[in-house]
C-alpha cells in the first residue's frame, strides 16, 4: 500500500513538470483561415424572360344572332357540335313573316296594275295632244300620274324582296367551320331583335389553333417584340410545357387599381386539343437568348474577400487585356498559390441567377464565390526558448 502512494506521488510529480514546461516553452495561438468556394466558368444558353398571365381564347370567334324577332321553333345543334359553313342552327317561327311576305306580293300586284293603267291613259292623251285634241297641261297630268305609279311599284316590289329576306333570317345558319362553344337560347324562346342582334350561339373556327391574352406590365413592355419565344403552363396539367409566339402586342392600355398593363396576343399550337377557351395561361416570354454564352454565379460579382486575404495595390488581371471602365465592366476574383486575386470582366444579359462573361474570362477558369473563415489552433514556441527551469538540468557555464 505504502508503494502504491509512492508510485502514484511520482506520477503525479512528472505530469505537473511536463505541464509547467509545456506552459513555459510553448503557447497556443488561434488563427483565422479562409476557405474559398469557387465556381468554374461554364458554357450554356443563357436568356432573359418576362413573366406574364393571361386567358386562352380561340383565335377566331364568332357570335351568331338573328336579324329579325320571333319564337324559336327548332334548335338543330348544342354545345360542343361540330358544324360547317352554311348549315343551319336554328330556326324562328315563320309563320308572320310568311304573311308579310303575302301582304308586300299583294301591294306590288296592285301597284303594278295601276302603273300599267296610268301608262295606258299617257299614251292615249300622248296621241290626242299631237292631234292637238288636249291641253298641255292635260299631257303633263297623265304623264305625272304614270310616273307615280312606277314608282310606287318598285317601291313595292323592293317591299317584296325585304319580306323574302326577312323570311331567310328566320333560318339561322353558321357562317364558318367550327364548333359550338356556347348555345344561350331554347326552343320557345322569344328573341327580339332591335338596335343589337341577341345572341344565340357563339362558334369558335378551329381549336387546334389558340391564342393567350397574356396582361404585361408597363415596366416590361419595352423589352415585347413581335415573334419572340413564349413557354406557358395551364392548371390543369401542369406538367405539360406547351410553346407559342409574340404575335401581337396591343397599344390599348388597362389600368386596374393605377396599375397599367398592356395586352400582349400569344398564339399557339393546340394539337392534342389539351388547351380549352378560359383556361388561365401563365407564361414565360423569352426577350433575350444567348446560346453559346460564357456564363458565371452571379454572386461571383458580390464577393469581396476578408481584408488581410489579400495583398492591397497588387496588378489585376495578369496574363488578360486590361479593361477599361463602363457600365458593363466588373470585378471577380480568381485564386492564384491559394491567394485572390481581381480580375476585371465585361458582362453581357443577367437572369438573375447566372452572367453572362464578354471579356476577361475564358471557359475553364474559375471564380470565387464565398470565403468561409474557419479558426486554427497553432502551438508557438516561445522567444528564448533556451530558458532554464528550475526542474531542468543547466549545461555547464551556464547560469
Amino acid at each position: 500500500m505504502r508503494k502504491f502512494i509512492k508510485v502514484s506521488i511520482i506520477l503525479v510529480i512528472l505530469a505537473t513538470l511536463i505541464l509547467g514546461a509545456r506552459f513555459i516553452f510553448f503557447n497556443t495561438k488561434e488563427s483565422s483561415v479562409g476557405v474559398f468556394v469557387s465556381a468554374a466558368v461554364e458554357q450554356d444558353t443563357l436568356l432573359t424572360s418576362i413573366s406574364a398571365t393571361g386567358s386562352l381564347e380561340p383565335v377566331d370567334r364568332v357570335e351568331i344572332g338573328t336579324q329579325v324577332s320571333g319564337d324559336l321553333s327548332r334548335i338543330y345543334v348544342d354545345f360542343n357540335s361540330k358544324v360547317k359553313k352554311g348549315q343551319v342552327l336554328a330556326e324562328l317561327d315563320k309563320s308572320k313573316w310568311i304573311t308579310n311576305l303575302r301582304q308586300s306580293e299583294l301591294a306590288y300586284k296592285a301597284a303594278e296594275n295601276d302603273f300599267q293603267y296610268k301608262k295606258i291613259i299617257f299614251e292615249r292623251t300622248q296621241k290626242l295632244a299631237e292631234s292637238k285634241s288636249v291641253s298641255t297641261v292635260e299631257l303633263e297630268t297623265a304623264e305625272y300620274n304614270m310616273n307615280a305609279a312606277r314608282f310606287s311599284m318598285e317601291r313595292s316590289k323592293s317591299d317584296v324582296e325585304q319580306a323574302k329576306l326577312n323570311l331567310s333570317y328566320c333560318v339561322i345558319k353558321s357562317p364558318i367551320d367550327g364548333v359550338v362553344l356556347e348555345r344561350s337560347v331554347d326552343v320557345g324562346q322569344t328573341v327580339a331583335a332591335s338596335m343589337s342582334a341577341p345572341v344565340l350561339f357563339i362558334l369558335a373556327r378551329d381549336l387546334s389553333q389558340m391564342r393567350v391574352m397574356a396582361s404585361v406590365d408597363e415596366a416590361d413592355i419595352g423589352s415585347i417584340l413581335q415573334g419572340q419565344r413564349v413557354e406557358f403552363t395551364v392548371d390543369a396539367f401542369p406538367k405539360d410545357r406547351f410553346f407559342g409566339k409574340v404575335e401581337e402586342l396591343r397599344l390599348n392600355p388597362t389600368v386596374t387599381s393605377n396599375v397599367v398593363t398592356y395586352t400582349v396576343v400569344i398564339s399557339a399550337e393546340n394539337p392534342e386539343f389539351k388547351l380549352l377557351p378560359g383556361m388561365t395561361a401563365t407564361c414565360t416570354i423569352v426577350t433575350k437568348e444567348e446560346p453559346n454564352a460564357m456564363v458565371i454565379p452571379l454572386q461571383a460579382l458580390q464577393f469581396k474577400p476578408a481584408e488581410g486575404s489579400y495583398e492591397k495595390g497588387m496588378p489585376r488581371g495578369q496574363g488578360k487585356k486590361r479593361l477599361g471602365r463602363s457600365d458593363d465592366a466588373a470585378r471577380v476574383w480568381v485564386s492564384v498559390n491559394g491567394r485572390p486575386e481581381p480580375r476585371r470582366i465585361k458582362t453581357g444579359i443577367n437572369d438573375g441567377v447566372r452572367v453572362q462573361v464578354l471579356e476577361g474570362l475564358s471557359v475553364g477558369d474559375s471564380v470565387i464565390v464565398n470565403q468561409q473563415m474557419q479558426t486554427v489552433k497553432e502551438e508557438v514556441k516561445k522567444e528564448g526558448d533556451t530558458a532554464t527551469s528550475p526542474f531542468m538540468p543547466k549545461r555547464p557555464g551556464r547560469r
